[in-house]
């Protein structure tokens, strides 16, 4: 059958229909039918009362009570059928069935979403891993400049250490010559110093062409005067020729010298040692204090304040005396094979690689640092020398600059090893600028205490 309305097309079938929906669409038909009768019914009846008989009356009624039994009987089984038997045994399993397909579809699909960010993570903490390992082995690989700071630095701690102690130790000698502390030249007469010092100065230190010395003729220069000339001959001198006038000549004696052989036990008695030792007696306390005070009136009450003014001068001379011996003690050598040990350290092997790089010949590196005679192997840089290097000589060289393009990890190393050298740099200089107001207090102290005096005399109206 078919069926047009409103130009669409409406059809159905019952071939397809199986025996139980052929059964619901016939008791669908019934129940529509029954209504349809019981609707007119009753106008019926009373319209044909007077004809029909009353059988056909009662055949009607209890047709009708039977095909509304029917029809409520049929209407119950097919609810009973559709919700027990088609809805419990086919519908609800076949739902419960597609609810778990899909949730064990979607469950699937979310298993490979999160397998996908799994991969992702993986792939993202493999690649982080590889770039930090590529940045790695990059910046852990420190260039040649960057260990030649490490290599020619590692001495320089000991030096600055031997050089402090030098110069406590020569400032304590200085203190025991004023002081005439026993086995001192000048410790039981002031007259002593100076007899000590002329005799080292005729044997060591003695010019014969000084004081007007003509060659030829006689009676001049500090070699003649008879049967006892001032100076030794040459002959019977033991030290060099190139000690003459060391003992006053400041710029020969430390200013032009990087190193000097002084402080370590094994330079007892060598020549820098005596050389600096004269050179400073020149310098400071020429006059020794007086040792006209004896031990049984010093308790004198004028002596009392007489020896009080003698610990005075030494002390001002000892502020004086002290940046002499801390140049002393930076130029002092450093540490060659340990302080008590024989085992070199070979700083100078690498310190002196710098400097053959700047154009210096091999064979004149001890010429720079200091010659004192003695051979590469048995000498060492001073501090002050070692820091001189370091913080000058390496920015002389055009490697060094070369050297800079590099790794940046290199270079922040570079950066902060100069800034290391340079702190040690400023250090120095500020230790120094300490002696200089030091002295120059001492020294202003020195210049007011006459005005100091004679305040104190009108105060007390003396």
């Amino acid at each position: 059958m078919g069926l047009e309305r409103r130009g669409m097309k409406i059809g159905f079938s019952l071939q397809p229909f199986t025996w139980g929906r052929r059964k619901a669409f016939g008791l669908l038909c019934i129940v529509c039918i029954s209504t349809l009768v019981a609707m007119l019914a009753p106008q019926k009846a009373h319209a044909f009362s007077c004809t029909l008989p009353s059988y056909i009356t009662s055949k009607h009624n209890s047709g009708r009570q039977n095909i509304t039994s029917h029809t409520a009987n049929q209407f119950n089984r097919h609810r009973d059928w559709l919700v027990n038997t088609f809805f419990l045994r086919h519908i609800l399993p076949a739902l419960q069935l597609f609810t778990e397909q899909m949730t064990a579809v979607a469950m699937h699909q979310t298993l490979i979403i999160g397998e996908f960010f799994d991969a992702k993570h993986q792939l993202e903490t493999q690649r982080l891993f590889q770039e930090l390992q590529v940045q790695a082995h990059k910046d852990y690989q420190p260039s040649t400049a960057f260990c030649a700071f490490g290599t020619n630095a590692r001495s320089l701690a000991h030096a600055e250490s031997l050089g402090r102690y030098n110069a406590i130790a020569i400032g304590q000698r200085q203190l025991a010559r004023h002081l005439g502390q026993v086995n001192m030249a000048g410790s039981r007469e002031a007259a002593d110093d100076k007899a000590a010092r002329w005799k080292q100065f005729s044997e060591i230190y003695c010019d014969p062409q000084d004081n007007n010395w003509l060659a030829g003729v006689a009676n001049t220069g500090l070699i003649s005067g008879g049967a006892d000339p001032v100076c030794k001959p040459k002959g019977s001198r033991t030290t060099s020729l190139n000690r003459i006038n060391i003992d006053i000549d400041y710029t020969r004696a430390l200013e032009n010298r990087r190193t000097i052989d002084v402080g370590r036990p094994i330079d007892v008695g060598s020549d820098d040692e005596i050389d600096t030792q004269a050179l400073g007696n020149n310098l400071y306390g020429h006059d020794i204090l007086f040792r006209n005070i004896s031990r049984a009136n010093i308790k004198e009450a004028d002596k009392e304040k007489l020896y009080m003014s003698l610990r005075s001068i030494a002390a001002k001379r000892n502020v004086a005396e002290n940046s002499f011996n801390n140049i002393v003690g930076l130029k002092s050598i450093g540490n060659v094979r340990g302080y008590f040990s024989n085992t070199p350290v070979e700083t100078y092997k690498y310190l002196a690689a710098i400097l053959v790089e700047l154009g210096i010949p091999e064979n004149e590196i001890l010429e720079y640092t200091g010659d004192f005679g003695s051979t590469p192997e048995n000498i060492d840089f001073s501090y002050y020398n070692q820091l001189e290097i370091l913080a000058k000589k390496i920015y002389q060289n055009p490697d060094f600059y070369a050297n800079l393009y590099d790794k940046p990890a290199n270079v922040k190393r570079i950066s902060t090893a100069l800034k290391a050298i340079e702190l040690m740099l400023d250090r120095a200089i500020y230790e120094s600028q300490l002696r200089q107001e030091m002295s120059m207090s001492v020294l202003l102290s020195s210049r007011l205490r006459l005005g100091f005096k004679d305040i104190d005399k009108n105060l007390q109206g003396k």
